[in-house]
C-alpha cells in the first residue's frame, strides 16, 4: 500500500465504457438468472496465497477488469508491475481489516442476484432492445465505486457497509454515509448502467433543466426497474427529507423560476441544483442534497403520466419538450 491517504478518496463513478446490452431479439420477457462476479472473494483468495498460477487465473478471468481495477485503484495497470503493487496497495493492515469486513457482510449475494434477475425481466418490458450487463463486485478501499469496463459493472462493496460502520466515521459526511448501505447495490448497479448505457447526458450547452431531466430520467427508470422501492430510496433521502421536498415542492420551483436559474449554463449554479451534499444551499438549509435531481424527476413523472408513452420515448424525448408538455406548476 502506497498511501493511507487513500482512504481519503471519495466515490466517483468511473466509466470506461458500457456497450453490447442491445437484444438480439426484441421482446424477450422470460426471466434471466444473473450471477454476480466475485472479483473481491479471487483476488483475496489470491492475497491469501500469492503465486504465478493464480495471478495467470486472474488474467484469464478478468482481462479487462483487472487491468481496470488496478489503473483506477491503484494508478497501476502496468502487468509487468501489476502484481506486486496489488499486494503492497494491500499489505496496510487498516486496509485489510476492511476488505474481511468486505467479504463476510456480502459472503451470501444471493438476494442481490435474485433482485436482479427480477430487475431483468422488467428490462424486457420497459427497455425491450436491451439487456442487463454483468456485474461484478471488488474491494477498493474506499476509491472507485463502481468501474465500467465493457458490458460489465463492478460494484465496491466496501463502500456498503453501513451507515455505522466504524471506518467510515473519519472519512466520510453523514450525507455520504447516508448512501453506504447494502440495500443501495442493486440501485447502483442499474444507475451506474442507466448512466452509461441508456440515457444519455447532453453536456455541451447543457442548463440547469436539461441537468434536471436528465437526473429525473434516470430516477424515474430507476422507479420502474425497483417497483418495490419507496420513492426515497430510490433517491436515497430519509423519509423527512422526502417529505420536505413534497411539503415544499412549490416553493422549490418558484426559488427556480424566480432567481431565473432554469436556463442558466452556469456550471456552479447547476452542480448546487445536482450534486449531492448536507443541503441544497440555494434553496434552504432545511433541504436535503440533489433537489434539482428530485424536481426533474417530479417533472419527468407528470410527464409520462400525461402522455402515457414508453419509457425509450421519454429518454428519446428533450427536456424542453418534457417540461413543456409536462406542464409542471406545483
Amino acid at each position: 500500500m502506497k498511501n493511507i491517504a487513500y482512504l481519503l478518496t471519495f466515490i466517483i463513478l468511473s466509466f470506461i465504457g458500457c456497450s453490447g446490452t442491445t437484444m438480439k431479439n426484441s421482446g424477450l420477457s422470460q426471466q434471466e438468472k444473473v450471477t454476480i462476479m466475485r472479483f473481491d472473494k479471487d483476488v483475496y483468495n489470491y492475497l491469501q496465497q500469492p503465486d504465478a498460477v493464480k495471478e495467470s487465473g486472474l488474467k484469464d478471468k478478468y482481462p479487462l477488469l483487472l487491468p481496470a481495477f488496478g489503473r483506477i485503484a491503484m494508478d497501476n495497470s502496468d502487468p509487468m508491475t501489476f502484481f506486486p503493487a496489488l499486494r503492497d496497495y494491500f499489505s496496510h493492515p487498516a486496509l485489510m481489516q476492511i476488505y474481511k469486513d468486505a467479504l463476510n457482510t456480502f459472503d451470501n449475494v444471493t438476494p442481490y442476484e435474485e433482485e436482479l434477475s427480477n430487475v431483468s425481466s422488467l428490462v424486457s418490458e420497459n427497455l425491450p432492445e436491451k439487456k442487463l450487463p454483468g456485474f461484478a463486485m471488488h474491494v477498493s478501499g474506499f476509491r472507485e465505486n463502481t468501474i465500467i469496463v465493457n458490458n460489465l459493472i463492478s460494484i465496491s462493496i466496501d463502500k456498503y457497509l453501513g451507515n455505522n460502520y466504524t471506518a467510515y466515521q473519519e472519512f466520510f459526511q453523514p450525507f455520504e454515509r447516508q448512501h453506504m448501505q447494502p440495500e443501495y447495490i442493486v440501485r447502483d448497479y442499474l444507475k451506474a448502467w442507466l448512466m452509461s448505457d441508456i440515457v444519455k447526458s447532453d453536456v455541451e450547452g447543457q442548463t440547469l433543466l436539461s441537468a434536471m431531466v436528465y437526473e429525473g430520467k434516470i430516477l424515474y427508470a430507476l422507479s420502474l426497474l425497483l417497483p418495490e422501492k419507496k420513492a426515497e430510496d430510490i433517491i436515497g433521502y430519509t423519509k423527512g427529507q422526502s417529505d420536505w421536498c413534497k411539503q415544499n415542492e412549490k416553493s422549490i420551483w418558484q426559488n427556480i423560476v424566480k432567481q431565473n436559474y432554469l436556463y442558466s449554463t452556469d456550471h456552479m449554479v447547476i452542480t448546487r441544483f445536482i450534486n449531492d451534499g448536507a443541503y441544497t444551499a440555494v434553496v434552504s438549509k432545511d433541504s436535503p442534497g440533489r433537489i434539482g435531481a428530485w424536481t426533474g424527476w417530479q417533472i419527468v413523472e407528470l410527464y409520462a403520466k400525461k402522455k402515457g408513452t414508453s419509457l425509450q420515448n421519454i429518454i428519446d424525448t428533450d427536456a424542453q419538450t418534457i417540461l413543456k408538455e409536462a406542464k409542471y406548476n406545483p
